[in-house]
């Protein structure tokens, strides 16, 4: 039997680099109070994953880049809050596996999260406030779990569509699949969960496959509270769809194309798109 030696380490902002340059699979990572620089992690592998416990830390910006297992606690990633329009990203995974973020506030980023290319990962308990366009953005991934997050307070920028969470394909990858989306909670000025799929010049972007929408409530001023378009072997259950008093346009449950199964919704600002409850153990 191979026996690991774990280290628990901490690292301040001047030492934080080092700390990672030196890291082995499954270390943990404890980072003391304090403001960090943007940090990069890349062509890095953890198996077991690299733990970074950023509970009392915030940090400008973090990016993960053709890396393999991090999982991310806490703290706070904030943008430049003195522009007038918010730009950037949060915590941005690319060409990356096992990622996992949770319980960080984000705020004032054009979108908070972006998982692009990533296989296997979370997404949990974190807190978005003053985006300009997406809480989380999801791109040609698939085997995640996104759940228990909360956006609220956007500020869209012009011409925006902010999203809550969105996802998409591309129809150079394989499409994004096999998605949790669970219990989050979405309310104000944006739409909430949003797959959109487009042809353009007569090339599909591929859809989706597999994702389970359950559970999630919906109170937003835009139109779109769940869409979900060619969505093949997908659910969307139990989840609550409406509308802030200074709506702009009813709040809906949109679905077309694919195959979804669909039972539980309540969408009160559009009665008949809501579904019957779900059987017994649905």
């Amino acid at each position: 039997m191979i026996m690991l030696a774990l280290a628990l380490l901490a690292a301040d902002p001047s030492s934080l680099s080092s700390a990672i340059a030196a890291a082995r699979p499954g270390d943990t990572v404890t980072l003391v109070k304090g403001n960090y620089p943007p940090l990069t992690i890349k062509s890095r592998t953890f198996d077991p994953p690299l733990k970074i416990d950023a509970t009392e830390a915030t940090f400008a910006m973090v990016r993960i880049i053709g890396t393999t297992g991090i999982h991310w606690k806490g703290g706070s990633i904030t943008g430049d809050a003195t522009l007038p329009v918010a730009v950037g990203h949060g915590f941005s995974a690319i060409a990356s596996r096992d990622i996992a973020v949770h319980q960080v506030r984000f705020s004032y980023f054009r979108a908070g999260v972006v998982f692009d290319r990533v296989e296997g990962g979370r997404i949990g308990g974190n807190w978005f406030a003053n985006m300009s366009s997406d809480g989380i953005d999801v791109a040609s991934s698939r085997r995640l779990r996104i759940s228990h997050n909360a956006c609220s307070e956007f500020a869209p920028g012009p011409d925006a569509h902010p999203d809550c969470i969105q996802l998409w394909s591309r129809p150079s990858e394989a499409p994004t699949g096999d998605i949790e989306i669970v219990g989050n909670s979405i309310v104000g000025t944006m739409q909430g969960i949003s797959l959109f799929n487009h042809v353009r010049d007569g090339v599909d972007d591929g859809g989706f496959d597999r994702v389970a929408i359950t559970g999630n409530t919906v109170l937003n001023t835009f139109a779109n509270g769940i869409a979900a378009v060619d969505c093949r072997g997908c659910a969307i259950r139990n989840n609550s769809v409406g509308s802030l008093p200074n709506y702009e346009n009813r709040a809906q449950l949109y679905v077309v194309g694919g195959s979804v199964n669909q039972c539980g919704n309540d969408v009160p600002m559009v009665p008949r798109q809501g579904t019957p409850p779900c059987p017994t153990g649905g």
